[in-house]
C-alpha cells in the first residue's frame, strides 16, 4: 500500500492546477481573448439574432369555413339495352369521352336479320294493301252501276218492266254491297297492319341501334367491367361508368344562424358580393370562383342546417367527384382584431405558442389563442397585445427568458416576404 501514495499525491497535484488554471481562464479579466476563447467552447456566442413583427389591430374578413362535397353533375352507369355478346370494345379506360362516343360494339347480326324480315313484312302488307285498295274501287264501280240499273227499272212503267230483271238487279245491288264492306274491311286492316309493321320495323331499327353502345354523356369513363367475347343482357351488369368533371358542383351544409346572416347580405349587397374560395385536400387554393346552383327549400331538423351547391368550372380536373374540400365563405362584413403572422407560432405539447420580446430584448414564451387564418396570418384572441413584438424568423435559436438581438422590423419584413 506504501508504494502507492506518491502517485495519489501526484495525481491530486495535478488535479489542483488544473482547477486553477479553469478559474483563471473564466474570472481574468485582465488576460483579453481568455474568457472569449472559454466562452467560445461553451457554446455561448453572445445573443442570437432574430428578426421579429408587431402584432397588429387590422381589419378582418374572416370567412365562414364548411366542410364540402364535390360532386358529379352527371354520373352515367352504363348498361347493356339489347342481349348479345361483346363484339368490340372501342375505349381506352380512364380516357375522357364525348357525349355519342361508340364505347362498346355487341354482335348485331340477329338484330340486322330483323330488321331485314320487319322490312320484307312491311313491303309484302304495303302491296297487298294496294291489291285491296284497287278491289275496293272496282267493287265501288259495279255497285253504282247496279244501283243506276236498278233506279231505272223501278222507275219505268211497271208494263215495260219484267219483274225478273227487277229482282235481279236488286240481287246484284245487294251482292255488290256486300262486297264492298267486305273489301272496305279488308283494306283498313291492311292499313292497321302495316302501321303493326312499321312499329315493328322501327323496334327492330333501334335495337340494332343498340347493339352500338355509346356515352350519354361527356366525362371520363372509368374501367371496362365487361371484354370481347362476354355475353351481355339488359340490366344483368354495368358494363363502364362515365363521370361529368367539368363542371361540377361542391355541395356543403350552413348553420341557419350562417344562412340568414348570408341571406341579409345578400339582400343587401347582392349575391355578387358573396365570395366563395375553395382548399383542396393538400392544402393548395382552388383558382376558380364557383356561382351559387342550388339552395335546399327546408333546414334539417336534427342538424339545423341547410344544403347549398356551388357550381365550379374544372377544366384542370382538380375538383374530383367524391372527394371533400373546405369551403369559405367571404362576405363584405368586416371586424376588427389582433393578427400575427403565421410563421411565429410555434406548436408544443401544451398548445400553441410564439416568443415575444420582453423589456432588455428578452425573449418570452406567450401561450396564444388563435382563430381563422387571413391572408398568411392568424388572428389571435388572447397572450398577446397590440403593438408587441414577436420573433418570426430564428425560432430555432432562441430560449425561454434568453436576451436576443433584435434585427431591424423592416428587415424582418422584407425576410417574411423572400
Amino acid at each position: 500500500m506504501r508504494v502507492y501514495k506518491p502517485i495519489v499525491l501526484g495525481v491530486l497535484v495535478l488535479a489542483l492546477v488544473g482547477a486553477g488554471w479553469l478559474a483563471r481562464g473564466l474570472f481574468s479579466g485582465g488576460q483579453p481573448g481568455a474568457g472569449k476563447s472559454m466562452a467560445a467552447m461553451a457554446g455561448l456566442g453572445g445573443p442570437p439574432s432574430v428578426m421579429v413583427a408587431t402584432v397588429e389591430d387590422s381589419a378582418l374578413q374572416p370567412p365562414k369555413r364548411y366542410v364540402g362535397h364535390v360532386e358529379a353533375i352527371q354520373d352515367a352507369e352504363i348498361f347493356a339495352q339489347v342481349a348479345g355478346t361483346i363484339k368490340q370494345v372501342h375505349f381506352k379506360e380512364g380516357a375522357m369521352v364525348n357525349q355519342g362516343d361508340l364505347l362498346y360494339t355487341i354482335d348485331p347480326d340477329r338484330y340486322e336479320a330483323k330488321v331485314e324480315l320487319n322490312q320484307a313484312t312491311l313491303a309484302q302488307a304495303k302491296a297487298s294493301l294496294v291489291a285491296s285498295q284497287a278491289n275496293l274501287e272496282s267493287v265501288q264501280a259495279q255497285l253504282g252501276y247496279s244501283d243506276s240499273y236498278l233506279k231505272r227499272l223501278k222507275s219505268a212503267g211497271a208494263r215495260s218492266v219484267v219483274q225478273a230483271d227487277v229482282d235481279k238487279a236488286l240481287s246484284a245491288v245487294r251482292q255488290y254491297t256486300a262486297a264492298k264492306q267486305e273489301a272496305k274491311a279488308k283494306v283498313e286492316q291492311l292499313k292497321s297492319f302495316i302501321k303493326q309493321s312499321e312499329a315493328n320495323l322501327q323496334l327492330a331499327r333501334i335495337d340494332l341501334g343498340y347493339t352500338q353502345v355509346r356515352s350519354p354523356i361527356a366525362g371520363r369513363i372509368g374501367k371496362a367491367e365487361v371484354t370481347a367475347g362476354d355475353y351481355v343482357s339488359p340490366g344483368n351488369v354495368m358494363l363502364a361508368r362515365v363521370v361529368q368533371v367539368d363542371p361540377v358542383r361542391v355541395r356543403f351544409s350552413m348553420s341557419d344562424r350562417d344562412y340568414l346572416d348570408l341571406l341579409k347580405i345578400s339582400k343587401r349587397d347582392g349575391l355578387a358580393a358573396i365570395q366563395a374560395k375553395l382548399q383542396l385536400a393538400n392544402g393548395d387554393s382552388f383558382q376558380g370562383d364557383g356561382a351559387l346552383d342550388f339552395v335546399g327549400n327546408r333546414m334539417n331538423l336534427s342538424t339545423g342546417t341547410i344544403v347549398l351547391r356551388l357550381r365550379y368550372a374544372n377544366a384542370g380536373g382538380e375538383l374530383v367527384p367524391n372527394s371533400y374540400v373546405k369551403v369559405f365563405v367571404q362576405t363584405p362584413d368586416t371586424r376588427r382584431g389582433l393578427t400575427l403572422p403565421q410563421e411565429a407560432v410555434m406548436t408544443d405539447q401544451k398548445g400553441e405558442y410564439v416568443y415575444v420580446i420582453a423589456k432588455g430584448d428578452v425573449a418570452q414564451k406567450r401561450y396564444v389563442t388563435l382563430g381563422d387564418s387571413v391572408e398568411g396570418k392568424r388572428i389571435v384572441t388572447s397572450g398577446v397585445s397590440q403593438g408587441e413584438k414577436v420573433v418570426v424568423q430564428g425560432l430555432q435559436k432562441v430560449r425561454p427568458g434568453q436576451p436576443v438581438k433584435v434585427a431591424d422590423t423592416s428587415a424582418a419584413g422584407e425576410g417574411r416576404r423572400s
